[in-house]
């Protein structure tokens, strides 16, 4: 936090009780701002995921997001629980229940739970999802809970609806072969300066972070002609090899590489703070949307919006099964965000409520939509006249001599 001072304080005696009674302080410094909070908020929402530390110790972060009367907006990381052994989804709730209650926040005010879609967090009959409701219509009979999957974990796992493993297994193969093996690689760093190369290594790639993906793709594409020619001065058989004198297998590389630069694009448009569930589901429409317009335009072999994949030569056949993959991964999208598209008429409202018809919402918010309807049109009557001339249309005999 303060770089500046680091020798100072470095400088600063401290004894063992000492820096274990200020980081018990700073602890109970940051549990007692959510306390504070969370008692003026009037609804909030959970965030859960659940992953295990370098001891093998599953851990449990629960964020929330909450909401007070004067539309000021609060995301805070709750609590993380330790789940010493089993993580049934009993075990889940509990500790769900403890970070609550520990906050006394009562589930009247839980508005939605979102979840990594682990079996047990969603499981129909004891995931933490079912457990959460049964308490719920328990204690409050009329309040439901929305529950959803995590949107850039969805749109992720959507990759799922593309087989690409033809091109992923040699070029990962290649990569492997230069990066784990220290002599290679620092020959292969060395052969970079001598053609004074704009690069100076390949990029690695692992199924965590799933993005690296379309890098490691992107740098192996680029790189394509030199990685080739250290294979050659070294005597190394690799598939990439053989595999970059194939046409229709480098077409395939260079759509694979478009397609994972589209979807990379839309999981950094899905991040951030502050951002509604509205706003992102729009982003998955438009996707989807995209989506749509690729795959006719690829069925007509137009590859417009596919840079690389237009430097190849492209066939009618390949034209057409590129196509097919895009449309492939479009249905994955439409199954995948299946409960964002039952919430679609809620999300219109949201999106656009002084264009929503009021006899269409619910019976308790016809009210609220009609008087915000009601300020809205007065608030449009200033902006289109002068604020005199708005005066005067209401009391013309008091403006005669104005």
């Amino acid at each position: 936090m303060c770089p500046e001072a680091k020798s100072k304080i470095k400088a600063i005696p401290m004894s063992r009780k000492t820096t274990v009674r200020r980081i018990e302080v700073t602890a109970a410094n940051l549990q007692e701002n959510p306390l504070n909070t969370a008692n003026t908020l009037k609804c909030f929402s959970t965030a859960l995921d659940e992953s295990t530390d370098v001891l093998d110790t599953a851990q449990l972060l629960i964020f929330i997001r909450g909401i007070d009367e004067h539309f000021c907006i609060t995301e805070e990381l709750l609590s993380m629980e330790s789940l010493k052994s089993t993580t049934t989804g009993q075990d889940i709730f509990n500790s769900v229940m403890h970070s609550l209650q520990k906050l006394q926040l009562c589930l009247d005010k839980l508005v939605s739970i979102t979840t990594d879609g682990v079996p047990s967090l969603t499981g129909k009959h004891s995931g933490l999802i079912k457990r959460m409701n049964d308490k719920i219509q328990a204690d409050y009979p009329l309040h439901k809970v929305l529950s959803f999957h995590c949107i850039i974990h969805q749109g992720s796992l959507c990759k799922s609806g593309l087989d690409f493993k033809h091109v992923v297994d040699p070029v990962v193969q290649a990569v492997n072969v230069i990066r784990p093996r220290g002599l290679n690689h620092r020959q292969f760093q060395d052969f970079f300066q001598d053609i004074d190369s704009d690069f100076s290594d390949v990029l690695h790639h692992t199924n965590v972070r799933w993005l690296s993906l379309r890098n490691m793709f992107k740098r192996v594409w680029e790189l394509k002609e030199e990685i080739v020619i250290f294979f050659e001065m070294k005597d190394i058989v690799c598939d990439f090899s053989t595999k970059a004198e194939n046409t229709e297998w480098m077409s395939d590389f260079a759509f694979a590489t478009d397609i994972m630069q589209k979807m990379n694009e839309l999981n950094k448009e899905l991040q951030g703070k502050r951002v509604f569930g509205h706003d992102l589901y729009l982003e998955v429409k438009s996707f989807q949307t995209k989506l749509t317009l690729f795959a006719k335009q690829m069925s007509n072999e137009n590859f417009a919006h596919f840079s690389l994949l237009q430097t190849q030569s492209v066939n009618a056949t390949s034209a057409q099964r590129y196509s097919g993959h895009i449309t492939g991964l479009r249905e994955e999208f439409a199954r995948r965000f299946a409960d964002f598209n039952a919430m679609a008429h809620e999300f219109d409202l949201l999106k656009s409520p002084f264009s929503y018809d009021v006899e269409t919402v619910t019976d308790e918010l016809q009210m609220e939509l009609t008087d915000l309807l009601a300020d809205n049109a007065l608030k449009s009557s200033f902006e289109k006249k002068p604020l005199i001339e708005f005066y005067e249309s209401l009391h013309p005999e008091k403006f005669k001599n104005v």
